[in-house]
């Protein structure tokens, strides 16, 4: 029968930090094209599916990066894997070597890792990680569909609009013009998106962005409600395998993803570490909801965290999933009728210089 990771048990072990931490080999080096071509979320749910797959069958984290080595999807995982087997072999933690390629693997994804060790639930854990690139792979095709609807007017307005006026100058003017204006328009557009895609997620830069982010009102509030979802699943997770609340608030704030809302739920781990109850110490965690504040601190005066941070982790998937749902039709609707308004006005502009044009040579077609 499969038997469930379970973490090893060492008497040496110091109890207090759970494992035994492990100097981290170093950072990849960065390859700023990892974030123009990134792996798709779909072969991320499979690296980590099949990864839960293997650990529920008994295997160890060494012997399943040794398989996923040669069975990922993507070539930049499986070199991952088999980078990261060897350390492992050694004793490192699991956490530690996915540390080393920031690039490939989130913030969130190293943090629920990291509580997944401590807990024991690493193959519950990936199996949840995976279940999220599932999802983020269903919505993969209508972000691409809107990218592309975005691009019409682009297009439009560089070879459309000034098609009439071949009428007038000719269609060698057209040809320079879209050899001199447009194409080159339409390559620095190209060049500066994928720039900034690059440059946006520069390990120097990442602090600012999650600042930025956390400042915008839509996306600040989609990553609160995904940061939320996987406080309370490592929370839960370290709760229920006897992690101290202190320690398990700390390593949960780890799994944010967003470094303002981490810095926030580290502090309240610190003041709960210091002897402030959990409800007071929470107040200036701004990310999290009222109702999760509340019922954390009757879970304290109860002593009955389970229950509570289980039905708080239900709540709050909810949440996420109403709340992603209504903002992708919200956004997705404002991105289509803004299209269509330049679409119009672009065609609009288009159909009325050619009747211009029209008009003015009419004398010269006219017998």
């Amino acid at each position: 029968m499969a038997r469930k990771y379970r973490k090893p048990k060492d008497p040496t072990l110091d109890v207090s930090r759970g494992y035994v931490e492990s100097a981290v080999e170093g950072l990849s080096a960065e390859n700023p094209l990892y974030y123009i071509w990134r792996v798709s979320p779909g072969r991320f749910s499979f690296f980590f599916d099949q990864l839960s797959q293997m650990l529920h069958a008994g295997m160890s984290v060494y012997e399943a990066l040794l398989v996923l080595r040669k069975g990922a999807l993507d070539r930049r995982l499986g070199a991952a894997a088999a980078a990261m087997a060897p350390a492992i072999s050694e004793g490192h933690s699991f956490a530690e070597q996915l540390a080393r390629y920031p690039e490939l693997f989130p913030a969130h994804v190293r943090g629920l890792i990291k509580a997944a060790e401590h807990s024991g639930h690493l193959d519950i854990i990936t199996a949840q990680i995976a279940e999220d690139y599932r999802a983020k792979q269903k919505s993969a095709w209508a972000i691409l569909l809107a990218q592309v609807w975005f691009s019409i007017p682009l297009v439009l307005v560089l070879f459309v609009v000034p098609l009439p006026r071949i009428i007038d100058l000719g269609v060698g003017w057209y040809v320079n013009f879209i050899l001199h204006v447009s194409l080159p328009i339409l390559f620095g557009c190209v060049v500066v998106y994928y720039l900034s895609k690059m440059v946006f997620n520069l390990r120097s830069l990442r602090a600012f962005r999650d600042r930025l982010l956390y400042a915008l009102p839509l996306a600040s509030l989609l990553i609160r409600r995904a940061a939320v979802r996987r406080y309370l699943l490592a929370l839960e997770s370290l709760v229920g395998a006897g992690v101290e609340i202190q320690q398990a608030m700390e390593l949960a704030a780890e799994c944010a993803g967003n470094a303002v809302i981490q810095a926030q739920l580290t502090e309240a781990a610190e003041r709960v570490r210091n002897g402030m109850p959990i409800g007071q110490a929470l107040i200036p965690a701004k990310a999290l909801p009222v109702e999760i504040r509340q019922s954390l601190e009757t879970a304290e005066r109860s002593g009955n965290y389970d229950q509570t941070l289980k039905g708080l982790q239900e709540w709050s998937e909810q949440q996420q999933t109403t709340t992603a749902r209504f903002a992708g039709i919200g956004v997705y609707g404002i991105v289509m009728a803004l299209v269509a308004i330049i679409v119009a006005a672009a065609v609009g502009y288009s159909h009325f210089s050619y009747f211009h044009a029209v008009l003015n040579r009419a004398d010269e077609w006219m017998p």
